[in-house]
């Protein structure tokens, strides 16, 4: 593994998409600001423009960073340079792991500041907000390793597709869950096992989704 070529690389990417990134976690940071508005209009108006954030987040930067390096054919740059596609592959998990999950962490420790600090919202939300929020983390796991191993643009849309029906199918699910819906209007976090088995869930699915994309980028021989 060359580490001083990755370090390159991730550094390029980084740079290629920090002010978008920084402009989705201003707009999440503000809509985090509207659900702490003592109204209902603007709570629910917050909690669209955050979902959003976080979806345009966990699809913007591999976009461009690995399917657009194919589309737009600069993928020749990275070729001249002395590097494998295990150390191609290494630089894209790691810097688009960096864009997204900085700016996720810090909404979440926002909005379960928010929940926790705002006497009109019970503590009980916590376990669904946390729910959701890994949802949207699984989803963009998923997304990115999609991108690195099929380098399609139409595969990664797909998947984006796919992975909002789905997150639609966890906001009901999770809402619905017996365990979950009877404490969320409580002052209580209550992990209970429901809760755990959605978030245990989509931890699998992200990390089982990176040994795999590894494995597959090992077997290539060569960027074509």
């Amino acid at each position: 593994m060359n580490k001083h070529m990755i370090s390159i690389l991730i550094r390029k990417d980084v740079r290629l998409v920090v002010l978008p990134v920084l402009c989705y976690l201003a707009a999440g940071l503000a809509s985090v600001a509207m659900m702490g508005v003592e109204r209902l209009a603007w709570f629910y108006a917050g909690s669209v423009l955050l979902i959003t954030s976080l979806i345009a987040l966990g699809f913007h930067p591999p976009m461009a960073t690995v399917v657009g390096e194919r589309k737009e054919q600069t993928l020749a740059f990275v070729m001249s340079m002395p590097i494998t596609p295990a150390d191609y592959t290494w630089s894209k998990l790691l810097a688009n792991l960096l864009l997204f999950f900085a700016p996720w962490a810090l909404l979440l420790a926002a909005t379960v500041g928010l929940i926790l600090l705002r006497p009109s919202m019970p503590d009980g939300l916590i376990p669904y907000a946390v729910i959701l929020f890994g949802a949207i983390a699984a989803s963009a796991v998923l997304i990115l390793c999609i991108g690195i191993v099929s380098e399609s643009m139409h595969w990664t849309i797909a998947t984006q597709i796919v992975s909002n029906l789905v997150f639609q199918g966890v906001m009901y699910a999770a809402s619905n869950a017996t365990a979950i819906k009877a404490t969320m209007q409580g002052d209580v976090v209550d992990w209970n096992g429901t809760a755990l088995t959605f978030l245990g869930i989509e931890l699998a699915i992200a990390v089982l989704a990176l040994p795999v994309t590894l494995w597959l980028q090992s077997r290539k021989t060569d960027f074509i």
